[in-house]
């Protein structure tokens, strides 16, 4: 049995978003939902590899990804000013709004779990979220490690 505090919300949290997630999109997989989250609408963007290396897929899966995403008007690509070899991934118009109005959790599912508690109850849970929430930016990013295979070692010479 859980016991922790830190036991007991991983547990919740799991639960919460298990029970009260938000279904499949119609038009977006989740690793497209995903992938438009981690693109910025603004200057100066983000490589492929930046984000291929933030969502652990392969270079060549997220190039899949970008490319449909672009061809429906989610994503484009442009050429850094400062750097005209990097290219820069950045939403559309479209690509932001969607991102704008995706929600992790079923709002109306959320909405109705709510509603069990009395208003007190949900301000406090709220306001716990939110200092955790403060807590953990505070805490600053999390360690994540070096992208992966990138190099390969080189092997080394009998002879060296």
């Amino acid at each position: 049995m859980n016991s922790s505090a830190s036991e007991r919300f991983q547990d919740a949290f799991r639960q919460t978003w298990l029970h009260l997630r938000r279904g499949d999109d119609p038009d977006l997989s989740e690793h497209e939902r995903q992938l438009l989250h981690h693109i910025p609408a603004a200057a100066p963007g983000v490589t492929l590899g930046e984000v291929a290396d933030h969502l652990a897929l392969p270079r060549s899966s997220a190039s899949v990804l970008v490319k449909d995403l672009a061809r429906r008007g989610f994503v484009r690509r442009a050429r850094d000013r400062a750097d005209e070899r990097r290219l820069a991934l950045l939403l559309t118009a479209e690509g932001a709004r969607r991102v704008a109005a995706d929600s992790v959790l079923d709002p109306q599912r959320l909405d109705a779990a709510l509603s069990t508690l009395s208003a007190g109850e949900r301000d406090a849970l709220v306001a716990a979220l939110e200092r955790v929430a403060a807590a953990g930016a505070a805490a600053g990013p999390p360690h994540r490690p070096g992208p992966r295979g990138r190099r390969r070692a080189r092997a080394r010479s009998p002879l060296a």
